[in-house]
């Protein structure tokens, strides 16, 4: 991913650095300069910033006229990631991600599953401490010698402790760490489990060609998971070139009862095999 440079040269000193934390906030991939930047992408000047906007709108005509987004370039030939996510807890969102992975895996491709939960089982100490090493800098550290396998093809991160070392990630350490596996050549896909009170919530989904939102059946909750489709939406509407697709999932199986490991045979493991079938047939 190659950050989005923007400068940001007006007269009003004090507007300039206020716009700025503005951007760096709302946009954690786009490079902000205060002050005439000759290599930007594009440069804010007072003719340009007009009338005072709300952030969002002057980002909008920005990145449109940058040509750019801030999301993963999306090459046609790269790894895809998928992401499961939820507008709260109690979706059932890692029920359906693992059933979703055992799915895509038996199907002949190579998965990766990883959980951004901030509590894992752990798992392989030895293993554990080659995810440490790759997640805190080893790069050149094969992503397989890190984890797992949990079926014929199908692989999760190694945990040598409660604390899972991927939810630790800031949004910045987490693009150049998906961008490591992405660019690596070992995985047909990669499937991500994002809690909703993830830190980074919406920086990581939009790291993700395909976005899954689990929408639950309990009307109040569900009124939650449509704000987060809206949300994602929002920022897919957004991209310049191969925007990402933003689904909903509505299984009729009660998805927050999810004692013990999910069954590929039950309901909802038959639920969740027809809507990747819909997926891949899109």
């Amino acid at each position: 991913m190659n950050p989005f440079q923007l400068s940001i040269d007006l007269s009003d000193e004090a507007l300039a650095a206020a716009l700025a934390r503005a951007v760096a906030k709302e946009y954690p991939y786009v490079q902000v300069t205060v002050g005439g930047k000759e290599d930007a992408d594009f440069t804010i000047r007072d003719d340009f910033l007009g009338t005072p906007a709300p952030v969002r709108e002057i980002m909008d005509r920005v990145l449109a006229l940058g040509g750019r987004d801030f999301s993963f370039d999306r090459k046609p030939d790269s790894c895809p990631f998928t992401a499961f996510t939820a507008g709260g807890g109690g979706r059932g969102v890692s029920t359906c991600a693992s059933l979703y992975a055992s799915f895509q895996a038996s199907s002949g491709k190579r998965v990766l599953l990883m959980s951004l939960d901030p509590y894992v089982p752990p798992t392989d100490p030895q293993a554990g401490m080659a995810l440490l090493r790759k997640v805190t800098g080893g790069t050149n550290i094969p992503m397989k010698a890190a984890c797992i396998e949990r079926g014929d093809n199908l692989f999760v991160p190694a945990q040598n402790g409660f604390r899972n070392l991927l939810h630790q990630l800031n949004a910045e350490d987490a693009a150049v760490f998906f961008r490591g596996i992405e660019d690596s050549g070992e995985w047909d896909e990669v499937i991500l489990d994002v809690p909703g009170a993830y830190g980074y919530w919406e920086e990581l989904m939009n790291m993700c060609e395909t976005q899954i939102i689990v929408v639950s059946a309990d009307p109040q909750d569900a009124q939650k998971d449509e704000a987060a489709f809206q949300q994602l939406q929002e920022t897919a509407d957004r991209c310049v070139e191969r925007p990402p697709r933003v689904v909903r999932f509505t299984p009729a199986w009660d998805v927050s009862v999810r004692d013990g490991d999910p069954d590929p045979y039950g309901q909802l493991g038959c639920e969740v095999k027809t809507f990747a079938q819909q997926l891949a047939a899109q």
